[in-house]
């Protein structure tokens, strides 16, 4: 059986399952198994490009039906020994083990979804980058010396560009009513700008951010490409939420080729437990990231993250005491014989500072005093 799809537009993209999407980006192929007995329960369409084999061949077959098409030259029964490390992981846990067909390199990453292991195989490609654990020492060492939070996300966005080699790189806010702002940009010469321009809260639906939550990077390696249908012995949608391979929303791959986007990547930055923002990079060129990398780039994410929930738990501490101040100030002031108005409007200890506000206002006997913008 092929997977159904969900049928989207513009009226009911909120509404989108972006979780079992029914197919992959055909960039890899895709297997799962059941947990308890090997046994293939899906398998993407595209299989027959990478082992000459069809999908419809393989499904209800041991997973050790595919090791005369898969090898590795560290291990005789590679999927099966594989299958059982990553088993003892952490479900969602990722390792990359390398894997060969016909010769060619892949790596081969799996993670536990319920009673099911979903194997994900992915060209082996050279790194553009040779010390990938100098380079992101490096990168932290330049996030972490500078003092002020535009400082810091500009830095951040400049670590990962030099890390990921994108034409754009954005640090994309979630403001309180979810709308997203770009508060700090990295970016190739030629290109315009995209800093301080807001988003509204449609362009990531709820559901999407949930996502973002629990898959903390994700990539569109060219938003240009055919899609892979999965195909599954009974037909039971497939959860991808943790998948690397996870096809996207036509919606949301209209929005990128309307911008000219033909690749993508998204590390999420994660403060106290919610969702804060975006690290957004677009290339205008189809470009995959490899595994390392990418899991390089979530490290950075992580501790840039970390970076800004530290700073603006510092702010939050400098502004609570700066206005506590204030409040004291106005307190000691009132218990003098000093008028209500000449105390609460002054410009040392206006009451608008007590409550970050921009102006405020006095009625006291029948006049109306002002302060500020009002």
């Amino acid at each position: 059986n092929k997977m159904a799809k969900f049928n989207v537009d513009l009226s009911n993209c909120a509404n989108e399952p972006i979780h079992i999407p029914g197919a992959i980006q055909s960039w890899g192929f895709l297997v799962v198994i059941n947990a308890s007995t090997n046994v293939i329960n899906y398998v993407s369409a595209n299989i027959v490009q990478y082992l000459n084999v069809t999908g419809g061949t393989i499904l209800g077959q041991k997973l050790s039906f595919l090791e005369n098409y898969i090898t590795s030259e560290s291990e005789p029964n590679p999927l099966t020994a594989y299958v059982e490390t990553a088993k003892r992981k952490d479900n969602a846990e990722q390792e990359a083990y390398p894997v060969s067909v016909s010769g060619k390199h892949y790596e081969l990453l799996i993670h536990r979804n319920g009673n099911l292991m979903i194997l994900e195989f992915e060209s082996k490609s050279k790194d553009s980058v040779t010390d990938i654990h100098t380079q992101i020492g490096r990168s932290v060492s330049m996030v972490l010396s500078a003092t002020e939070l535009p400082e810091i996300l500009e830095q951040a966005a400049c670590v990962v560009k030099d890390l990921i080699r994108y034409d754009r790189v954005m640090i994309y806010k979630f403001m309180e009513d979810a709308h997203g702002k770009v508060v700090a940009e990295c970016k190739e010469d030629d290109l315009e700008p995209f800093f301080d321009l807001h988003y509204p809260a449609s362009d990531i639906p709820a559901q999407a951010r949930e996502l973002y939550k629990i898959n903390r990077s994700r990539i569109i390696a060219d938003a240009y490409a055919e899609t892979s249908s999965i195909l599954a012995l009974k037909d039971t949608p497939l959860d991808l939420t943790h998948s690397i391979l996870r096809s996207v929303s036509p919606i949301h791959i209209q929005y990128l080729k309307n911008m000219g986007v033909a690749s993508s990547f998204s590390i999420s930055m994660v403060c106290k437990g919610q969702l804060w923002g975006l690290i957004a990079c677009h290339n205008y060129t189809p470009k995959f990231i490899n595994h390392r990398v990418r899991e390089g780039a979530r490290l950075l994410g992580q501790i840039i993250s970390s970076t800004v929930e530290f700073k603006e738990e510092e702010l939050l501490t400098k502004n609570r005491k700066k206005h506590e101040a204030v409040l004291d100030t106005i307190i000691s002031q009132l218990r003098t014989d000093r008028e209500i108005k000449d105390v609460v409007l002054s410009s040392q200890s206006s009451f608008r500072n007590v409550v970050k506000a921009s102006g405020a206002a006095l009625v006291f006997e029948g006049a109306i005093i002002k302060d500020g913008q009002t």
